[in-house]
């Protein structure tokens, strides 16, 4: 498979350009030597890529989908042990590209498309993800930056060059039960915050193995241009000079969005039961014989992606915010000075006691609305990163609406800024594009009100259902409630 690619002159004419350069199978025993030293180049059977990243995701999975005309499988022995390596890149500058060193995972979906003519997908992972397979540790830990480093250069032979793991402030002492590397790291991550703000580890095309808060992410934005779903523009005034016209179109063509597909996901019933809005902890000290009463969490807009909550206020004004509960074990003495310990020195739940409530306001949070959007392809753009998104609606003459009013193209409770989640590049049919699932918690417009409009009594009915607390009688003898007619 073969992409259009340009001359080592000229950058590409289109983001959907590409040139697969080779993709090599290596396995034990080819040319009689070991993994690695030999290869052959299956590029002309691979009919289709699929690269997946996700902050969700330890490692990335790659997809090749292969029509095999020469018995690949059979004549080669393949029995996903092999090993991967892809290299492409935009053109025959490789000033963009994607070099990924993989293993395989599985080979599956077998399907015989014509007599002679097999299909299949081989499926790759990062190498320390078939790494992790094959261990299970148990070790002592204080510093947990350095502890998640050790275990991703030592248990999983990911290189030192290729770690972007952030310093963690919370310290605690523990030893790590038996588990596989990476369930540890993860084990690690869940308790750690940056200003209450959860951490993800989770790999990219770049090459890169992180570490990363979600703070840092909705700080760390990707392009400065918006993406826009739009479908014409002028780029040329008279004062314009055409020498820019190509690389104009270039960036014109890589900020547009080409297909858009949202869940949209606003849900006040979810929020509220993953404790978004508002939640109570309760935890016990089981060295001290000490328990902590409810401790009440109101939702923080401190490390929101946009200025704006994503709910009105008066939403939870009358509500208890219970829907979830967090109990918490503690224990002070776990580590005393006589086994080599400063005091005090607590457990691995303690450093999570005075922020789990807010990590999982922001952890849960960023599901309050999500778009998919597909975007030209891109090599340099990365999960863990913000971009901002403006999205167009088409104008509109209202017989109802005055003249002017909510008229604009842009829809403002889509637009704004949004965190990559997760990516997937594909490369099939001559042509390559991304699709990006980007979240946000939070709006650029004000939640409280509609547009001015509605705000007046004029424009609006009355409405049937407005029962408050006041429209009922409790009778205590008899332990019930009491509906009075509303007139």
């Amino acid at each position: 498979m073969q992409g259009t690619g340009e001359s080592n002159k000229a950058p590409a004419f289109s983001p959907k350009n590409f040139l697969v350069n080779r993709i090599l199978l290596l396995r034990q025993g080819l040319g009689g030597e070991d993994i690695g030293n030999k290869s052959i180049d299956i590029g002309q059977a691979v009919r289709k890529i699929t690269i997946t990243e996700s902050i969700y995701q330890n490692g990335i999975n790659v997809d090749l989908n292969i029509i095999d005309e020469d018995k690949i499988l059979d004549r080669i022995r393949v029995n996903g042990t092999e090993k991967i390596h892809i290299d492409i890149s935009r053109n025959e500058t490789n000033e963009e590209f994607f070099k990924l060193n993989l293993s395989v995972f599985s080979v599956d979906s077998f399907s015989e498309v014509t007599p002679g003519i097999q299909g299949y997908i081989i499926r790759c992972v990062s190498d320390h993800i078939i790494e992790n397979q094959s261990k299970t540790i148990s070790q002592e830990f204080s510093d947990i930056s350095k502890k998640i480093k050790d275990i991703a250069s030592g248990d999983l032979n990911i290189l030192i060059n290729n770690l972007e793991i952030s310093k963690v402030s919370e310290t605690c002492t523990g030893i790590i039960p038996k588990m596989k590397p990476l369930a540890a790291i993860n084990w690690l991550t869940r308790n750690i915050t940056d200003a209450g703000l959860p951490y993800y580890f989770y790999e990219t095309t770049q090459g890169k193995v992180k570490l990363k808060s979600q703070l840092t992410m909705i700080n760390d934005e990707y392009d400065d241009q918006e993406y826009i779903n739009r479908t014409h523009i002028n780029l040329l005034d008279e004062k314009d000079k055409l020498a820019n016209f190509e690389k104009d179109l270039y960036d014109f063509e890589k900020h547009t969005i080409e297909k858009m597909n949202s869940k949209l996901n606003f849900s006040g019933f979810n929020s509220l039961a993953n404790g978004v809005y508002g939640s109570n902890k309760y935890s016990v000290d089981i060295y001290r014989k000490s328990y902590k009463t409810a401790k009440k969490h109101e939702f923080s807009d401190s490390g929101l992606i946009n200025k704006e909550k994503p709910f009105p206020e008066k939403f939870i004004e009358d509500k208890e915010l219970t829907g979830r509960n967090f109990y918490l074990n503690l224990n002070s003495g776990a580590f005393d000075a006589e086994a080599g310990f400063e005091l005090p020195s607590g457990n691995y739940h303690s450093i999570i006691d005075d922020s789990i409530q807010q990590r999982e306001q922001y952890y849960h949070g960023l599901d309050t609305h999500s778009q998919e959007i597909v975007v030209p392809g891109d090599f340099n753009i990365e999960v863990g990163k913000t971009i901002n998104l403006r999205i167009l609606n088409n104008t509109f003459n209202s017989v109802t609406l005055p003249d002017g009013e909510d008229n604009g193209e842009e829809d403002k409770n889509a637009s704004g800024k949004y965190l990559i989640t997760s990516l997937v590049h594909v490369f099939e049919d001559q042509r390559f594009l991304t699709r990006l699932v980007c979240k946000k918690d939070s709006f650029v417009e004000n939640q409280d009100t509609p547009i001015d409009y509605f705000t007046k009594p004029d424009n609006t009915q009355p409405g049937n259902i407005s029962i408050t607390t006041s429209d009922r009688v409790i009778d205590t003898d008899d332990v019930k409630i009491i509906p009075i007619t509303i007139g």
